[in-house]
């Protein structure tokens, strides 16, 4: 277990105006140190939007779980240790472990999967119990996904669909996807991932992504932490391979894959700070409603296309919110 420690000293409960300790926040995160480091820097970014400043106002303990989300209750355990005033977490595994964990320090998660229907909180406007957050909606976006993939791809006929079957979300979405394709005549199958070193058997040459010797034409990623922290490693290996990528956040798209449909993932772990400051502030997580986005972005890589011998569709170009040149 990796603990790094930013800021200043510990203090029990909410802050107070003028208050000589800085709030202990304590984020379960669930990469390592380098994968998380862009996360942290949001996290501290979505702080000082709301007014917040490191080391005045409070002190930030990053917790790494390094992929392994089997650590998230031993990792939880830690941080309470420290009697923290809010615990984040970014992962269904990690609302649950914290959840488990304590019924009375506030719990605020940034950008995860339906809380609702996961069992996290009684109901988006009225959360109930010591968690509240920012959710992704990205079981929405499945349907302009997989139209995505039909549109740049014609003559497609397999998708394969990376889940993590740890996430609760994973699956429901999983078949959602199978449903739509269904519908536009795409084969779809899914390959588990629970863990970095489960890489090689779900990608590897006799991976469970071409069991039969036949790879898909196409590989969505469904939402989720471990995929974030490899998501360079997938992009690669689908330019290796001919494979469009694609996914739910704007990183995906960065990071090399063909495109991306959904949600801001920074904007949403920064919006979440703002409950930070309300918990802070001396509100209660059962209080806050859970918000969702308002807007989700188009991002197409045109140096992948052009390595995947990909022409892209004008009218595809122009509704882009984004190109990557």
């Amino acid at each position: 277990m990796v603990i790094a420690t930013l800021g200043g000293a510990a203090v029990a409960g909410p802050m107070r105006a003028q208050a000589a300790t800085p709030a202990r926040l304590a984020f379960i995160a669930p990469a390592n140190a380098h994968t998380e480091a862009p996360m942290i820097a949001t996290i501290h970014a979505g702080l000082a939007d709301n007014g917040l400043k490191d080391g005045r106002d409070y002190v930030l303990d990053v917790y790494f779980a390094e992929g392994e989300y089997s650590r998230f209750p031993a990792l939880t355990q830690a941080a309470l240790a420290t009697n923290p005033a809010v615990l984040l977490v970014a992962t269904i595994a990690s609302v649950r472990a914290a959840l488990q964990a304590t019924r009375t320090v506030p719990i605020v998660f940034v950008a995860i999967n339906d809380p609702v229907g996961a069992g996290l909180i009684d109901s988006l406007a009225r959360p109930g119990g010591n968690a509240t957050g920012v959710a992704t909606m990205a079981d929405d976006a499945v349907p302009k996904l997989v139209e995505l993939v039909r549109t740049v791809l014609p003559q497609a006929r397999t998708l394969a669909v990376l889940i993590n079957p740890l996430n609760a979300t994973n699956r429901p979405i999983f078949e959602r996807v199978r449903t739509v394709g269904a519908g536009i005549g795409l084969e779809v199958r899914a390959i588990e991932l629970s863990a970095p070193d489960g890489f090689d058997a779900a990608f590897g040459p006799r991976g469970e992504i071409a069991p039969d010797g036949v790879q898909p034409d196409a590989l969505l990623l469904v939402a989720d932490a471990l995929f974030w922290q490899l998501v360079g490693r997938i992009a690669a290996l689908g330019i290796e391979r001919h494979i469009a990528v694609i996914g739910p956040s704007r990183n995906v798209a960065e990071a090399g894959a063909l495109m991306s449909y959904g949600a801001t993932f920074t904007t949403l772990v920064r919006r979440s700070m703002y409950y930070v400051k309300r918990i802070l502030a001396g509100a209660r997580p059962a209080d806050l409603p859970v918000e969702q986005p308002t807007a989700f972005d188009l991002v197409i890589n045109l140096r992948t296309a052009k390595a995947l011998g990909l022409t892209l569709p004008q009218t595809l170009l122009a509704s882009a919110d984004d190109l990557i040149q």
